[in-house]
């Protein structure tokens, strides 16, 4: 009977040795993090959709983070884990870029100022320069000392020799999808956001565009970040963005397109 306790004993440890060692290695090799995609607020719906599209044919998980560009350039500089930045503002990846941190770099996509107010609103004019005249009293913009549409926005009333007139009046949001939920709320009777937000939206409607002569170009830069450089996730998805595919995509929620010509990653 010892004999044979003793054998059952000694059969059993290399199991239990095996089985030990499987888990710590189990331990030892956690699921992959998923990629951490950055892009501009305005961007939101359509880079959603593609993230989906990519997760399903790569097998890659993406986080997304949305949010003003001037807002996660900075989370970029002070250390965020992201592996690719879609900024609605070329100044901001400018900053980037003089940090050091930028690996690959494609102007990706253009947008349009318009002039919004609330589905129901009886406000009606047909151009900006009649904006001063009009009876309200809340204007909202995304912050204009950081947030891309709030700069442009900005740019075009001084331009337009209209700040003066209306700067009393701006109330300002984080960013410009927070500008668009003042206006369907009714918190601001009028609002400057982008064509791809209104175009979205089932509680505004477009008075006019602003013109586009008034504020510079609006330009989406495409970055491949420094630090994700040699992530083989990082890049594909870096390349699937400027792809035919998300061209059509992004076409469809009303963004043009520039022609890729930037740094390759």
């Amino acid at each position: 009977m010892k004999g044979a306790s003793k054998g059952a004993n000694s059969n059993s440890l290399p199991a239990l040795l095996l089985w030990a060692l499987l888990v710590a290695v189990g331990c030892g090799n956690p699921s992959p993090q998923p990629l951490l995609l950055f892009a501009a607020a305005s961007t939101t719906d359509a880079v959603e959709e593609l993230s989906q599209t990519f997760q399903a044919n790569n097998g890659t998980r993406i986080r997304t983070n949305f949010a003003s560009s001037s807002a996660l350039a900075q989370q970029i500089i002070y250390g965020a884990d992201a592996g690719v930045f879609l900024s609605a503002n070329v100044e901001w990846v400018g900053a980037l870029e003089k940090q050091g941190l930028v690996a690959g770099r494609v102007d990706l996509l253009g947008n349009r100022l318009v002039v919004i107010v609330a589905s129901d609103s009886k406000l009606g004019v047909r151009t900006i320069e009649e904006l001063a005249a009009l009876p309200f009293d809340h204007l909202a913009l995304a912050d204009p000392s950081a947030a891309p549409a709030g700069i442009y926005a900005r740019q075009a009333l001084v331009n337009l020799g209209l700040w003066s007139a209306l700067e009393t009046k701006v109330v300002t949001g984080a960013d410009v999808r927070q500008v668009l939920a003042y206006v369907e709320r009714g918190a601001a009777e009028v609002g400057i956001v982008y064509a791809t937000d209104a175009n979205i939206s089932a509680g505004a409607r477009v008075l006019f565009e602003v013109p586009v002569e008034s504020h510079d170009l609006i330009t989406y830069p495409l970055v491949l970040l420094k630090a994700a450089q040699s992530s083989s996730d990082a890049q594909a998805l870096y390349r699937y963005l400027q792809s035919a595919d998300a061209a059509a995509l992004f076409r469809r929620f009303g963004f043009t397109i520039h022609s890729p010509a930037g740094d390759s990653p």
